[in-house]
C-alpha cells in the first residue's frame, strides 16, 4: 500500500511548506548509529589532597540505538569502573564481559546497571547487551544491545582510562 503523506501535506501546507507528517516517517526510516556513553563522577573527597579518598562516585550510563535510548546513574566503586575498561583488553574476547551495579543481589528490580560485550559471529562483531534502571523507580527499565568491533571497543577501553585519571569527561562505545 503506498503511503499519501506527501500528498496529503501538499494539498493542506502547500508545495513549497514542509510536512511535519512525512519527516517523521521518514526520520523513522532513518538509521541512526548506536552508542554507550559512561560518565563518572568522583566523590569531591576523592579529589581533596586533605581528606581521605571515598571509594564512591556517581557512575552515568546513556545508550541510544536505532529503535530507542535510555539512560541512569548509581553510586559505584571507582575501581569496579577502572577494572572493566580494563578487562576489554582482552583480544579475542571468548566469553563475556559483564559489569553491573545495583542493590543487593544485583537482580531482578535490585539490578541498576548492567553491560555485557560478547562474541556475536566468528568474524569479530561484538554484541553489546545492556541493562539500565531507575535508581528509585527500579520497574522502570530499557534493556537493549546493538552491535560494535575491535576497534571501537579498544577506543571505548582508551577511554574509560583516561576517564578514570580525569583526562576525558566521558568514555563514547560507538557501534553500528
Amino acid at each position: 500500500m503506498k503511503s499519501n503523506i506527501g500528498r496529503d501535506c501538499r494539498e493542506r501546507w502547500g508545495a513549497s511548506a514542509g510536512c511535519p507528517l512525512a519527516d517523521d516517517a521518514h526520520n523513522r526510516n532513518v538509521i541512526r548509529m548506536s552508542q554507550l556513553v559512561l560518565k563518572y563522577q568522583y566523590d569531591a573527597s576523592f579529589l581533596a589532597s586533605r581528606q581521605k579518598g571515598d571509594d564512591f562516585g556517581r557512575l552515568s550510563l546513556s545508550v541510544s540505538t536505532s529503535r530507542f535510548a535510555g539512560n541512569g546513574a548509581f553510586w559505584v566503586q571507582w575501581q569496579d569502573v577502572k577494572e572493566f575498561g580494563e578487562a576489554l583488553a582482552t583480544f579475542p574476547i571468548t566469553s563475556p564481559v559483564v559489569v553491573q551495579w545495583g542493590y543487593d543481589m544485583q537482580e531482578g528490580n535490585d539490578l541498576i546497571l548492567k553491560v555485557e560485550i560478547a562474541p556475536a559471529d566468528k568474524r569479530g562483531t561484538l554484541i553489546v547487551r545492556f541493562e539500565i534502571a531507575d535508581e528509585f523507580e527500579t520497574d522502570e527499565r530499557v534493556r537493549g544491545s546493538f552491535m560494535t568491533h575491535y576497534p571501537e571497543l579498544d577506543a571505548f577501553r582508551v577511554a574509560i582510562g583516561k576517564m578514570m585519571k580525569c583526562e576525558a569527561q566521558e568514555a563514547v562505545l560507538a557501534g553500528s
